[in-house]
């Protein structure tokens, strides 16, 4: 067990390390070298743009970059504001494949603060729509640090879905037959070839003991928030892992049903994920936006990727249960609904707390959905 620790401390130290000194670097020159694809492709009215905003653009191992045509910006009332441009920059690279595969409704966080393009392709195929501009299918350029998509016009920034309508219940599954070694390696090697590395590497070397046929989530951190958060925390490496995992299987849909106050209990005894929706429907977790929802689905496993560590400072703590189980609940005004239990025992200071949540403040009602775990060790 102790060589197994060193093991994993020394790998993610070095990935760390190396990790730190990429990023230094790697914004400006990405930026530069969409520049230059994009004026030599024809896009000229934003590479000029884009080259103009370089410096004050945040440091992001990737980007995918959306260019509206020149004619798009010559149809522009005035000059293009650098908020506009931001919201047409995404932190991470996506393929078009990548892209496709988000369901309807997904957000993606973009470079403008609190706001985020919309998924709106109403089923799964070649194409793809984004806030009802759909995208030529073939990128400009892809990379795995850099992608560009041509589009005809501008995303409008002040645009949403309406929101959707909670159901009540959730079943959620909570147990599964284990994968598979190849399907993990499958798993890991979709992490690291969209910046996820670090998690990899994590999930490499302790899922298979996690696992023990049980659904999980994970929620996984880009590599630079995990840099940033372990620099100085490499001793805390299974806490991390335990506070972004879950005991059930939530695919994007599942989360984007919850209620604004919702609680998601996590691996990490006392630490819990708390949902909350800003004014343009974006669903966050501990003030953490999800950068690539439903990044696998699997009948053991479900990946979504977050822009940043899920961190105590935002999260929720709670009292620790007691017994070696653990069950999804749903706390109402009449009654608790629980949906598979693994056991009909319960600590009563935890079933009081369920019973007891912050009212929702539109109908009264209470809706807390509570994940109590404690039979598991990382």
């Amino acid at each position: 067990m102790a060589s197994t620790t060193t093991t994993t401390t020394t790998l993610l130290t070095l990935s760390l390390l190396l990790l730190l000194l990429s990023l230094s670097s790697a914004t400006s020159t990405t930026l530069l070298d969409a520049v230059e694809i994009l004026s030599s492709s024809g896009f000229k009215c934003m590479a000029v743009h884009l080259e103009l905003a370089s410096q004050t653009i945040q440091p992001h191992h990737s980007f995918t970059i959306f260019s509206p045509t020149d004619a798009a910006f010559h149809r522009l009332p005035h000059h293009l504001p650098l908020s506009l441009l931001r919201y047409h920059l995404l932190p991470h690279a996506f393929s078009l494949h990548s892209l496709t595969s988000l369901p309807f409704g997904a957000s993606i966080p973009t470079l403008l603060p609190n706001h985020s393009l919309t998924i709106t392709t109403p089923t799964p195929t070649t194409t793809i729509s984004i806030n009802n501009i759909t995208l030529t299918p073939s990128p400009i350029f892809h990379h795995p640090n850099l992608t560009i998509f041509p589009t005809t016009n501008f995303f409008n920034p002040h645009f949403h879905l309406p929101p959707l309508h909670p159901s009540p219940k959730l079943n959620l599954p909570t147990t599964c037959t284990p994968p598979p070694p190849n399907r993990l390696s499958q798993v890991a090697r979709l992490l690291r070839s969209h910046h996820f590395s670090l998690m990899a590497s994590l999930l490499d070397l302790q899922f298979p003991a996690a696992c023990n046929r049980r659904a999980l989530t994970l929620f996984a951190p880009l590599d630079e928030a995990v840099a940033s958060h372990a620099r100085n925390n490499l001793t805390q490496l299974s806490t991390l892992l335990r506070h972004h995992l879950v005991p059930c299987k939530m695919f994007w849909p599942d989360l984007a049903s919850l209620r604004d106050g919702t609680l998601i209990g996590t691996y990490e005894k006392g630490f819990a994920l708390n949902v909350t929706k800003c004014k343009t429907h974006t669903l966050l977790l501990n003030g953490v936006r999800v950068v690539f929802p439903d990044m696998f689905r699997g009948d053991c496993l479900v990946v979504h990727g977050v822009q940043h560590v899920l961190s105590v400072r935002n999260g929720k703590r709670k009292h620790h249960a007691k017994h070696d189980t653990y069950r999804v609940s749903v706390a109402e005004d009449d009654g608790e609904d629980e949906v598979s239990p693994h056991s009909s025992e319960f600590d009563d200071d935890n079933h009081h707390e369920s019973k007891n949540m912050d009212k929702d403040g539109g109908n009264g009602q209470a809706f807390r959905m509570i994940l109590h775990v404690t039979d598991f060790e990382i």
